[in-house]
This record gives structure tokens, C-alpha cells and sequence, in this order.
């Protein structure tokens, strides 16, 4: 038997959930609400900026939804534990006793249950892993429904309806699926079932009400996600902009069910609505290999290859490597690292352009990439600045309509610039930033290329007025400065200003540069932000920006050492 879920939390407001310790909000405004219950209210949960970040079409990912393996049942209780208050009697869901559970048969939509749980966790656990849905998704489902998870004195009756499975707005609940486990055995079961005979179309537009009350409208949507249109199916509503906004109590049509799955979720775990990867290796000659594998499975004509031991070379042949459809790669300056070796007979180039003077990529490197490729040709110069405004000739012979000016002093606003000038088709020219005025050869560079417009990525710290001035003195140039507080709210301001959408974020470590120099080209030949955090968290401007470039991936460069499980998780600084 199907049963169509009809939990709106919109005339439930009773299961409001207490969620943080803080003074009491008034609660959702609803029709006919009941008396709210004693605590704070969504409200008071709500992180500044996070609602925001939610999006009617697009709750969870597939992946975060569909994964039943996400926490096995000793994570499940190690997590109830962590979060449950202390408890004001023996009825909390970290230390309850349920009567046994009944054994399961395998189903269309779940493999076979054993029986004689009696831990929350383990039912939860099984429950996810038999129909294939996140433990963590069953967890948020649960506290939405009936906030027995963070309730330090939740009664039998929310228990007995822990995911409102079989309960709908116009009835009382179902008898035959009361009781802890039935309730989470079956919301698993139908949100499986909601992937495999879907009620709700994907991809295209659909109409979700705003309520159970007729009068309150609707609007059309098109969902993304399988998952999605399954938290729609369980719960037919979608929040209204009143329910939307920060410190208001919505209105009389104001649903919040999904609304408020989507917060538990998001504080919890992470924004569902994100699927997080990650491109790594043993070091970062490894990494930059990875990321080849990654944006090159069949090939590529032409190969830069720089030093991984510094970083001015490799930030301005990220926009070459874009420019001319390969992948850049990182060596030491003694010999090829045999990794490299392998990837280059792999991407079998025509052409491998050597970044460098033979300091940085020795000749005995050549000799060996020249083994490897029918043509090495390098491009060196006699410091690192005009090593970049070589590589500009080269890349770009026939101009470019605009150009990045960043200093060669330091990595962190060249290489966001890299990645954006590889997606816009513009060179990156690294200069002295403490400089008084921009040099003449950059000058000339900057002429030949015949561009129009000069965007120097950094604050005037690190690229002086002064060299501003003289760029903005050229005849034809219009000149922009985009800079922040910090390196972090630079890369946002240059990759704001390239980027409108984009379906991916790279995330890079802002404290060095190896990882994310082989990514720069890549994020610009997938014309996708690249950003640089912290080591352990994001901070709110870039999780923030999320929601303008409307993606629904992002993909770290670099190990754990790198980027720990803080970023992994988005956690916010």
C-alpha cells in the first residue's frame, strides 16, 4: 500500500521544534495554529543569513538523499548522543528503549529488515541501509516531524508518529503504523518509492501549493532533484516569500515542513542541497595529475608544465592552458616526477610548453618531457614578470579584450584571477604590486594585446594606487580594481564580477598554493568560480555567494591537510 504523506507544518505548528537555547520567538503564523509549545521557535534557530540560502526547487541532492549508507547505527547513536539535551526523564531518544522491532520482507523498494532492534540508531540505520536513504536525511525528517531528537522530554505520542508516516493534515494518524520503528521503516520506504515511481515531474515546471488552504495560491516550480520532488510528494507544500523571511513569523500562508527540513539538515550535516567532492593526491605534483585525469579522460593536444616548487610561473599559464585546451602540470626542477611522466604519455600532446627559465624547469626536464611529446617549446624570461607578459604574447596572440593585473609577490589574488582569465579568455600579467607605477614593458604588453579593459585583482596593499593610476593613464583602458577585506573576499570579488551562474565552486586552500594551481586552469575551462578558504571552514561570504552562482556542486582542491573536514562540510567560520 502507498500512502500519500500530507504534512505541512503549516496547521501543525505544534511540532515546532526546540532547537537552540535561546528567548522564545513567536512562532509561524498559521490558519488555525494550536498553542505552541514551550522553547524557542524556527525563528530563534535560524543562523543570520541562512534562509537565504534555501531554494524552493532544489531542498536536497539526490546523493545526500539516496545514500544508505551515509552513518552505520553506532554513528547514528553517537550523534543522538552529542545532540540530545540532557534529559529531564528516561524517555530521550539516546537512551529510550522501543519494544522490539518486527522483522521486514524484502519489498520493490527495500531489501529485507531483521528484527529485535530496540536503539533509535539502529532502527534508523537499518531502516536507511534496507531501502537505500540517508540515515542523515531520516534524522532531519524525524525533527521536523515530531523534534524528538533535540527534546529532553519527548512523550510516547511523538514517537508514536516520529514522522508524521501515515498522518495526514485532514485525519488522525493511521493505528497501523504507529511506533518508532514502523514510522522510520516507512517514511524510508516511501521516500525510496518516491524515486522509483516518481509522483512529481523533474526538470520540468510544476505547480506546488503554498498551503493547505486553497485561497493561499501557489506558484510554478521546476524541481531538480528526484529527491526534491520526494520531499515535495511527503509534504505537497512549499514555503511562501513570508515564511522566507529572517525574524518574521510568515502569514497565514506559510507552510515551513520542507522549509524547516531543509534548516535541520543544513545545521546539522551541511546544505543538503550541495554535493561535495574532492580532487586529491599523495603531493601536489599528484594533485595536478588528478585533476588532468579529471578534466582530460581522452586527451589533450598541448600540456603547460611549471614548476611546483614556486607559483608566479603557474598563475598565468592557468589562462594559457585554458586558451589552448589542455591541462597544466606541476614538476620539480630537476627531473619529472614519474607520475607526470605516466600523465603526459597518457594525454599524448602534440605540444608541451615549458612555464619557466631553466631555474625554475631544468633542461634536463625538457630531455625528458621531449621523450614524451613531438614539440617542447618554453617560455622563460628574466624574472618572473616577464615570464607572465611572455606567456600573454603567447597565448593570446590575437589580443584579448581585457587583462588581469595582480602582483607576482604572492599567490592568493592571481590565482583566482587565473581561473576567472582562463573562463574569459584573458591573460593574467603579474607585477611588482609595490611598485609607484606600472613598468614600461608591462605597458607594452598590455597595448599589443589591445585590451580595453584592466581589472587589477588585489587591494591597494597589494597593487598600489599608483601602478592604478598608470594603468588608468593608458590611452583606451578602462581600469577596475576588485578587492576585499582579505584574499578571501578578493577571490569573491574577482569571480563575482567574472561569473554570473555556475553549476560548480572550487574551493582551494587560501594558506598555499600548490592544490590549486594545476585547478585554475581546470576551473577555467569549466568557466567555474574558483575560491580560496580557510583550512577548516568557510566563511559566510562564500557560502553566501552559493546562492548567486546558484550552484549545486562544489569540489575541493587538495587532501584533508588542505582542506579539513570543516570545509568538507561547509562548516561556516
Amino acid at each position: 500500500m502507498r500512502v500519500r504523506m500530507l504534512r505541512s507544518l503549516s496547521s501543525a505548528a505544534a511540532l515546532v521544534v526546540v532547537l537552540v537555547a535561546a528567548t522564545a520567538a513567536p512562532a509561524f503564523a498559521t490558519e488555525n495554529p494550536p498553542p505552541t509549545p514551550p522553547g524557542p521557535s524556527v525563528d530563534a534557530y535560524l543562523a543570520e543569513g541562512s534562509v537565504a540560502s534555501f531554494r524552493n526547487d532544489d531542498i536536497i541532492s539526490d546523493a545526500k538523499m539516496y545514500d544508505g549508507g551515509a552513518m552505520t547505527a553506532d554513528q547514528v547513536q553517537d550523534f543522538l548522543v552529542a545532540n540530545t539535551p540532557q534529559c529531564a526523564s528516561g524517555n530521550c531518544i539516546d537512551i529510550r528503549s522501543f519494544p522490539a522491532s518486527p522483522a521486514q520482507p524484502a519489498n520493490d523498494d527495500c531489501t529485507a529488515v531483521a528484527g529485535g532492534f530496540t536503539k533509535a540508531s539502529a532502527m534508523i540505520a537499518a531502516s536507511g541501509k534496507a531501502c537505500g536513504v540517508s540515515q542523515k536525511a531520516l534524522l532531519a525528517l524525524i525533527q521536523k516531524e515530531s523534534s524528538v531528537v533535540l527534546s529532553n522530554d519527548p512523550s510516547n505520542a511523538l514517537y508514536d508518529q516520529a514522522t508524521g508516516y501515515g498522518c495526514p493534515d485532514t485525519d488522525s494518524c493511521d493505528p497501523a503504523y504507529k511506533g518508532f520503528f514502523l514510522q522510520v521503516y516507512n517514511a524510508a520506504r516511501q521516500l525510496k518509492d518516491y524515486r522509483t515511481d516518481p509522483r512529481l515531474p523533474v526538470g520540468s515546471p510544476t505547480s506546488i501549493d503554498y498551503s493547505p488552504n486553497a485561497d493561499c495560491g501557489a506558484a510554478t516550480i521546476t524541481l531538480r532533484t528526484v529527491a526534491t520532488a520526494a520531499l515535495y510528494s511527503y509534504t505537497p507544500y512549499q514555503p511562501n516569500a513570508a515564511a522566507k523571511v529572517q525574524g518574521s513569523n510568515g502569514n497565514r500562508c506559510s507552510s515551513i515542513g520542507n522549509l524547516l527540513f531543509w534548516f535541520v539538515y543544513t545545521d546539522w550535516f551541511g546544505f543538503p542541497h550541495i554535493d561535495v567532492d574532492r580532487i586529491q593526491g599523495d603531493d601536489r605534483f599528484e594533485g595536478a595529475v588528478a585533476i588532468s585525469q579529471r578534466a582530460f579522460p581522452k586527451g589533450a593536444d598541448t600540456v603547460y608544465l611549471a614548476t611546483g616548487t614556486g607559483y608566479a610561473d603557474a598563475l598565468s599559464a592557468g589562462p594559457a592552458a585554458v586558451a589552448a585546451g589542455g591541462p597544466l602540470l606541476l614538476t620539480t626542477p630537476d627531473t619529472l616526477p614519474d607520475e607526470v611522466r605516466a600523465e603526459i604519455t597518457r594525454l599524448d600532446p602534440s605540444t608541451v610548453v615549458i612555464v619557466g627559465g631553466v631555474n625554475a624547469v631544468s633542461d634536463t626536464v625538457k630531455q625528458q618531457v621531449a621523450k614524451l611529446a613531438g614539440t617542447v617549446k618554453r617560455i622563460a624570461g628574466d624574472d618572473r614578470f616577464a615570464v607572465s607578459r611572455n606567456i600573454a604574447a603567447s597565448a593570446f596572440p590575437n589580443g584579448a579584450d581585457g587583462a588581469y593585473v595582480a602582483t607576482g609577490l604572492n599567490f592568493p589574488d592571481a590565482l583566482s584571477a587565473s581561473g576567472a582569465g582562463g573562463h574569459l579568455g584573458r591573460p593574467v600579467i603579474l607585477v611588482n604590486g609595490g611598485a609607484s607605477s606600472i613598468d614600461s614593458a608591462t605597458a607594452t604588453t598590455l597595448k599589443n594585446l589591445k585590451v580595453s579593459t584592466v581589472s587589477i585583482a588585489g587591494g591597494p596593499n597589494t597593487v598600489s594606487p599608483g601602478i592604478a593610476s598608470s594603468l588608468d593613464a593608458l590611452p583606451g583602458v578602462a581600469v577596475k580594481r576588485l578587492a576585499g577585506d582579505d584574499r578571501y573576499e578578493t577571490a569573491l570579488a574577482v569571480n563575482d564580477d567574472a561569473y554570473s551562474t555556475s553549476d560548480r565552486v572550487f574551493l582551494a586552500t587560501g594558506a598555499n598554493f600548490p592544490d590549486a594551481l594545476a585547478g585554475s586552469a581546470y576551473a577555467g575551462a569549466l568557466g567555474a568560480p574558483l575560491l580560496v578558504v580557510p583550512q577548516n571552514c568557510v566563511p559566510a561570504d562564500v557560502k553566501a555567494s552559493f546562492r548567486s552562482f546558484d550552484n549545486t556542486k562544489v569540489t575541493l582542491l587538495g587532501g584533508p591537510v588542505s582542506l579539513g573536514s570543516g570545509v568538507a562540510s561547509l562548516s561556516t567560520c
